[in-house]
């Protein structure tokens, strides 16, 4: 939410990417490689690549390429010190404490369990549930 909050402020992506290349039947993915450049007020900040493997059988091309950018739109940012502090792993594991809380969760639809993060003022969405291991 936050990085398209940014970009729909002040800044322009431009890509420089290449079609679906033809797939083997037997493979189970392709990866795929897009260039994006940032800009902000028409000046070039920053420039980086977004990548993603791409499922052929059970996913649309338009979520890779979408991931894609935001990948790239991510590494732009990193070069402009937004969000920084996510990648510092003291800063999170401090927020963490103060502000999450990790349990158990169960994903009502396949039944599959996970230890999963959440705020502490939320509460888990569909499809999790508060689960016991």
């Amino acid at each position: 939410r936050y990085q398209r909050r940014v970009r729909k402020a002040v800044v322009s992506t431009q890509s420089t990417g290449k079609e679906l290349p033809a797939m083997d039947p037997n493979q189970k993915y392709v990866p795929l490689v897009r260039e994006y450049a940032l800009y902000a007020h028409e000046r070039f900040v920053s420039q980086a690549f977004g990548e993603t493997n791409f499922y052929s059988a059970n996913q649309k091309y338009s979520d890779a390429a979408e991931t894609i950018k935001a990948s790239a739109l991510t590494r732009c940012c990193k070069d402009l010190g937004v969000a920084s502090e996510l990648w510092d792993k003291g800063w999170t594991e401090r927020w963490r404490g103060k502000y999450g809380i990790q349990e158990w969760t169960e994903n009502v639809m396949n039944q599959r369990k996970a230890l999963m993060w959440r705020r502490k003022d939320e509460r888990w969405q569909y499809p999790f549930k508060r689960s016991t291991f």
